[in-house]
């Protein structure tokens, strides 16, 4: 007949077994509550009742709505399925009266619509109705977890009470279970110290596990066999609690750990002792319920370890964090061998205000104290509603240990049905609807689909806010250019251009680095000290004069002060010059080796502070070296000692060898800064080239990976330049050489007469006779240059010989030969940098540029789309939003083929089997061998 409902109770009495009547379609002919109208199907053992006279017992919700059936079939015939609402939805009616006016009797499609959405994790956006199982630890929490998915009791205790679980049970012709773990936090401990309780706070309720910014979903194992269930679990909780190894490490069966090492010892072992991270089940099989719950790791106070006092916070945040949710409703289990006011989970639900949603679940009824009507009354006033009080009432179960699944099955029959258990009191008969596993379980589905229709519009309608969001901010970011490869290859063909111009210039220009270089060198030349010990204190020469003494640059003229001798502060220099510093004092440098002008009063002024002389960037901190190299008197006593024996009046060439090595071996320093500036200008020249060249593409990832490997050229560029740098520089150090001999006579000769006059004029005041101011001896002609010859001789007739000659011969090889070398070393260091590495960089950098990009790869069109993706944070952003995206698109799925009516149940039988678990794509990390399904 036309809206008939066929309603099937499973061939179990159907007021024993929560089979109850379904209100009928109200478009359908009128129908009497009590069946008139309907048929029902039931075994030989059922019998029908009038559920419209019975009275609930006081456990029970009062003002809770009929309940709803596990399965509904509809049969229409031809005529009446044509003319049915719910074959063709009418978009201009509402959303409820046309498509899910007739879901809540679809309990199997509600709930797997439900599981779908919940494994697809948009419950973080979507408030979706859930069970939450939760209660404190030796509660029964296992045993009932057991009951409602349907599975043995655990074989050992704590199995799953160190993490979440996710459990989702429904019909199939076979059973199979399938395991995930869904991993939403990562866990960082503090390297250097233990955790404490005040490390968990409001803002951080689960340290040390930090929220990573997507949630990744990671198949562990599915399995066909009930046995292999409790060992697959619980390596699964192992893998979540070692977060810092891949999981597939702790797969039984194949992974290396999980193969290698014996259970206990690995749960013993792990990393954690607590994850908020969750390990998700999928079970299917024949007679199971349409259920899907999340079960708690239980509460407790009072850990055997008080290095794990944190814990009792963390677990019971996690805990409040689920109950929390205004679409939770709670199962709270409390063991009918204890107390009641004992119960901490309960007092968190009073607490929390979730008690108007909370159904009560009193476990260990064989438990359950002997001695009369005194020892079990605290739990008939908890049936009854008159205390510790829950919205949605309580049910009774009894799961005694070493028991399998059907002996448990049989025994609660046998205890709350049958009445045949003695030590069960005749006062909880009358409870007897609200007492075993499966009453509750069919409860608990109904309660969920029933929940989940009454909210399915509005889970539609967010789930579409959601993802129209997540559309517009996708549109919101540049997609891919039409010609991906024509955009990238005339940005690289500009940037070649551009830089081959610019690396021209800057060889054409590259004259005041090498030139400081240079001067660098020849200032850091080894200084020697001209007065002995016993003459006024010691000075360091002037060296103005010398350092301009080279034939191969011209020297600038130097414009001087006028003389004056009216300021005892001042000092004279050789040459009869003064510079002034700008304070007005004389610049310490200017007048080093110089002799003091004696004041009026016929006293010296102090002795001159050290010379400082300014090098520019990035030489100035090379300007003490060379300073203080040696005195007369130790140049002396390292001849003496260098002497081989029998050979006297002969200067040994180690003297020259090793005060020669000891003035260049700093040379090292300022040639690698010389090559780091050169580098560093050319590398300043080049990023504002690249910069220019690809100015549309600064948001791709072209621009930061060409700018890398641009960096990349030069360092290696440099790292071979410097190679053969250091090479020239050993060649200087190894020994003493040069066939310039004209050079090196000239370099020898003017230091030879700049010591020679200095240390005169020296001898001169110590003496105390009169002292003339020195010229540059370079800038004087020839006839004055006779002159100041035959001065000097004449002098020489009051001092005497000067006890140093040899030593300032050999001052004056080391010096001569010291500024040939330099100005040789100087100019090969430029010449390698110039001739050899920019042209090499000039001519490699475009090829060497592609080729690091992977444009000559076979796989070059990829790598092109890849290089025109946004900045890392752009593309990760858009990788998020279209995994975002996927997701919703599933959920919409899912909730538009029940909208529809399209059943997922062809004769209580499903399809294929298929996983709704989301493929992981995140940056922590992809399961490539998981298939993904839409």
């Amino acid at each position: 007949m036309p809206g008939a409902i066929e309603i099937g109770c499973g061939g179990r009495k159907s007021r024993q077994r929560g089979c109850t009547i379904v209100k009928p379609d109200p478009d359908a002919p009128n129908v009497s509550e009590t069946a008139g109208g309907v048929r029902t199907e039931h075994s030989d053992e059922s019998s029908e009742y009038d559920t419209s006279t019975r009275n609930p017992p006081p456990s029970e919700r009062i003002t809770e709505p009929d309940p709803l059936m596990t399965e509904v079939r509809v049969r229409h015939n031809g005529a009446a399925a044509a003319a049915s609402p719910t074959s063709v939805p009418n978009a201009e009616e509402s959303f409820f009266h046309t498509s899910f006016q007739d879901i809540g009797k679809k309990f199997k499609e509600c709930n797997d619509t439900l599981g779908e959405l919940q494994q697809l994790g948009v419950s973080h956006d979507v408030q979706l109705p859930e069970l939450v199982l939760v209660g404190d630890q030796s509660a029964g929490k296992s045993s009932l977890m057991s009951g409602l998915a349907n599975l043995d009791p655990p074989r050992s205790e704590g199995t799953c009470t160190r993490c979440p679980l996710h459990i989702r049970v429904s019909r199939h012709t076979e059973w199979s279970c399938r395991v995930w773990l869904r991993k939403e936090y990562s866990y960082k401990p503090p390297p250097d110290r233990t955790i404490n309780e005040s490390d968990v706070t409001n803002q951080d309720p689960f340290f040390p596990w930090r929220k990573l910014p997507s949630t990744a979903v990671h198949e562990f194992k599915t399995m066909h066999d009930k046995s292999e269930i409790e060992d697959v679990l619980r390596w699964a909780q192992i893998a979540i609690l070692n977060d810092d190894k891949h999981h597939g490490l702790f797969v039984p069966g194949s992974g290396s750990i999980a193969t290698s090492t014996p259970i206990a010892k690995a749960a013993e072992e792990t990393v954690a002792k607590f994850s908020p991270n969750i390990v998700a089940l999928e079970i299917k099989g024949p007679g199971l319920p349409d259920l899907s719950f999340y079960d708690m790791p239980g509460i407790f106070q009072n850990p055997a370890d008080a290095r794990d006092d944190y814990l009792v916070n963390v677990v019971r945040n996690l805990s409040s964090a689920y109950m929390s949710h205004a679409s939770a409703i709670i199962i709270c289990s409390m063991p009918m061998n204890s107390d009641a006011e004992n119960s901490a989970t309960f007092g968190l639900t009073r607490r929390l205000g979730a008690s108007s949603r909370t159904i009560g679940v009193l476990t260990k009824a064989d438990l359950l104290p002997k001695g009369g009507i005194s020892n079990y009354d605290q739990w008939l006033t908890i049936m009854k509603g008159e205390t510790h009080q829950t919205g949605l009432g309580y049910f009774i179960t009894s799961r005694p240990q070493g028991k399998d699944l059907e002996e448990l099955k049989k025994w609660e029959e046998h205890v709350f049905e049958d009445h045949s258990f003695d030590d069960w009191p005749e006062d909880f008969h009358q409870f007897s609807d609200r007492c075993g596993i499966e009453k509750l379980k069919a409860f608990l589905s109904e309660r969920l689909g029933e929940e989940f229709a009454k909210s399915l519009p509005n889970i539609k309608h967010t789930v579409e806010l959601h993802l129209d969001k997540i559309t517009k901010q996708l549109g919101n970011l540049p997609e891919l250019p039409e010609n991906v490869e024509l955009e990238i290859q005339t940005g690289l063909m500009t940037f070649a251009d551009i830089a081959r111009a610019k690396m021209d210039e800057f060889m054409r220009h590259f004259n005041v680095l090498p030139r400081n270089f240079r001067d660098c060198l020849l200032e850091i030349k080894p200084k020697f000290t001209l007065k002995d010990r016993t003459d006024h204190p010691t000075i360091d020469i002037s060296d103005d004069e010398s350092d301009n003494l080279s034939i191969a640059s011209t020297p600038t003229a130097k414009r001087h002060a006028p003389v004056s001798h009216a300021t005892p502060s001042k000092r004279l220099r050789f040459d009869g010059a003064i510079t002034t510093a700008p304070n007005g004092q004389i610049k310490p440098e200017e007048v080093n080796g110089g002799p003091s002008v004696r004041a009026s009063g016929g006293s010296r002024p102090p002795p001159p502070a050290a010379k400082k002389t300014m090098l520019p960037e990035p030489f100035t901190n090379f300007a003490t070296i060379g300073r203080g190299f040696r005195t007369l008197r130790e140049v002396r006593e390292e001849m003496q000692a260098k002497t081989k024996a029998g050979m006297p009046d002969r200067i040994s060439d180690e003297v020259y060898v090793d005060l020669v090595k000891e003035a260049i071996k700093p040379w090292n320093r300022p040639m690698d800064a010389f090559i780091k500036q050169t580098m560093k200008d050319l590398q300043s020249e080049l990023d504002a080239t690249l910069g220019k060249a690809l100015d549309g593409l600064k948001k791709r990832f072209i621009y930061p990976e060409a700018k890398r490997h641009v960096r990349k050229c030069l360092e290696e560029h440099r790292k071979e330049t410097e190679a053969a740098l250091i090479g020239l520089y050993n060649d200087e150090m190894e020994r003493l050489l040069t066939f310039n001999e004209e050079s090196f006579k000239q370099y020898r000769d003017d230091e030879h007469i700049v010591l020679t006059r200095f240390r005169h004029n020296m001898r001169m005041e110590a003496a105390g006779l009169a002292v003339r101011p020195l010229g540059q001896w370079n800038d004087m002609p020839e006839e004055k240059r006779v002159q100041d010859s035959k001065r000097r001789e004449a002098e020489l007739v009051k001092l005497g010989p000067d006890q140093f000659v040899r030593e300032l011969e050999v001052v004056a090889y080391v010096r001569g030969y010291y500024r040939l070398a330099a100005l040789r070393f100087a100019d090969a260091v430029s010449q390698r940098i110039l001739c050899r590495m920019i042209p090499a960089i000039r001519r490699k950098l475009p090829a060497y540029l592609e080729e690091k990009l992977g444009l000559r790869s076979p796989n070059a069109h990829g790598v092109y789309e890849k290089l025109m993706e946004e900045d890392l944070q752009t593309a990760t952003k858009r990788e998020m939003l279209k995994l975002e995206k996927l997701k919703f698109d599933k959920a919409l799925a899912s909730i538009e083929l029940l909208e529809t009516g399209a059943s997922r149940v062809l004769d209580g039988v499903e399809g294929d089997e298929q996983s709704t678990q989301p493929v992981s794509r995140t940056a922590v990390e992809v399961d490539t061998h998981m298939v993904e399904e839409v």
